[in-house]
This record gives structure tokens, C-alpha cells and sequence, in this order.
């Protein structure tokens, strides 16, 4: 398999709060995802996971090192381009949905394409296709406010979907879950390697979890191990 995202050296340092010096949180950290793997980093609240995943994504951009896509260094780009990336390239689904409150479920998963430019239509058709295999067609029209925590997150799910993005990145996506939307959650997601030939980079705490993924990344102290 290929590679098709890679962080070579990463390092990520944060002012501390009293203004004297810096804290570490990645330190010359590197890993690799192929094609059509499922990756997860574990590791204790606060190590870092959530800041790795930023810069992967191209949210974040790191104080040394490179992060590469097919080869290409991603914060290379201009801030135009890089968006574009996220927005073809890269799905995000993280712990708190971030659904907007104003529309619908439907309309929030329709927003990537929208914004990529396809017409309603065709954004509409695809939207209502991926409600229909996460299993809610019939909360399309409702808003976050009404669907329960598990719908909201299948939603979210949906929408990091929508540009049928090659990579997947996700936050503790399960982290608000009771145990039987966390086995629901989990299911799809990982069902979602073959249904859309897509990778996975999943951050959780839970080690439990992480036994189902292809590699096993540990972060401490600012440093990547395979488990």
C-alpha cells in the first residue's frame, strides 16, 4: 500500500500561561498512513492527540518538521489551496459534532459540497444517500437541537464524508457516546473503509477501541510509539 499522508519530525511548542518558556507537546514526531488503513493514536487526555491530528489536518501548523501529502509538503500551499485541500482531500468528525444549529441535517451534510461548488441538487442526492447507510433518512429535515447525541454524530459523520475525501480524521468521536452509540459509531466507521474506499486516522483514550485499527500509535511525553 501507499503512503498517503505522512508528519515527518513534527514539533509543536505553546507559550506556557505564565509567559515564562515554552511547553513541548510534540517533539520531532513522525508517522505515516497508507491507503485504506485504519491508524489510531492513544495516549491520556492532554498528551497532544487532539494538537497531531490539527497539524495532520492542516488546521494547525507545526514549529518544525513537514507534513506530506502524496509527497507534496501541505503548508507549502498558499492558505487558498491549503483549504481546498482539507475540503476535497480530508474529512474531520471530532467529539463535539459542531453541526450548525440554523439547518438541517441534510443541509448540514450538503454544506462541503456546497462549498466546493456542486450544485444542490447533486449535493442534496448525495447528502440523503449517506443518511440513508448511516440509517436516519428520516431525520433529514430535522435541526441538531432535535436528534439525539448518537444521530448528531452519524450526521457529523456524514458531512466529513460528503466530498468522498480520502482520509478520514477523527477526534474522539465516541467520547460523548453512551455504550451503544459507541458500538453503533464504531461499526460505521470503521464499515466505511471498504463502502468508500477511504483511510482512517482515529484519536482516542481508549485502548479498547484502538484494538480494532490496523496500527496502534502511543503518544507520551511528546513521542510516537508503535504498540
Amino acid at each position: 500500500m501507499s503512503t498517503i499522508l505522512e508528519g515527518r519530525d513534527i514539533t509543536k511548542r505553546f507559550a506556557n500561561e505564565s509567559g515564562n518558556g515554552s511547553l513541548t507537546v510534540l517533539e520531532d514526531t513522525s508517522i505515516a498512513i497508507e491507503k485504506g488503513s485504519v491508524v489510531t493514536v492513544v495516549g491520556a487526555s492532554g498528551c497532544g492527540k487532539s494538537t497531531l491530528l490539527h497539524i495532520l489536518g492542516g488546521l494547525d501548523k507545526p514549529d518544525a518538521g513537514t507534513v506530506l501529502w502524496d509527497e507534496e509538503p501541505i503548508y507549502d500551499m498558499s492558505k487558498e489551496s491549503l483549504a481546498e485541500f482539507r475540503n476535497k482531500k480530508l474529512g474531520f468528525v471530532f467529539q463535539f459534532h459542531h453541526l450548525l444549529p440554523e439547518f438541517t441535517a441534510v443541509e448540514n451534510i450538503m454544506m462541503p459540497a456546497l462549498i466546493h461548488g456542486e450544485s444542490e441538487e447533486d449535493a442534496h442526492d448525495r447528502a440523503m444517500n449517506l443518511l440513508e447507510d448511516f440509517g436516519i433518512p428520516g431525520r433529514a429535515e430535522h435541526r441538531p437541537t432535535q436528534l439525539s447525541g448518537g444521530e448528531q454524530q452519524r450526521v457529523a459523520m456524514a458531512r466529513a464524508l460528503m466530498n468522498k475525501p480520502d482520509l478520514i480524521l477523527a477526534d474522539e468521536p465516541t467520547g460523548n457516546l453512551d455504550e451503544k452509540n459507541t458500538e453503533i459509531l464504531l461499526k460505521l466507521l470503521f464499515d466505511l473503509r471498504t463502502k468508500e474506499d477511504v483511510s482512517i486516522l482515529l484519536i482516542t483514550h481508549e485502548k479498547d477501541i484502538a484494538e480494532r485499527s490496523d496500527i496502534i500509535y502511543e503518544l507520551s511525553k511528546g513521542k510516537l510509539s508503535a504498540l
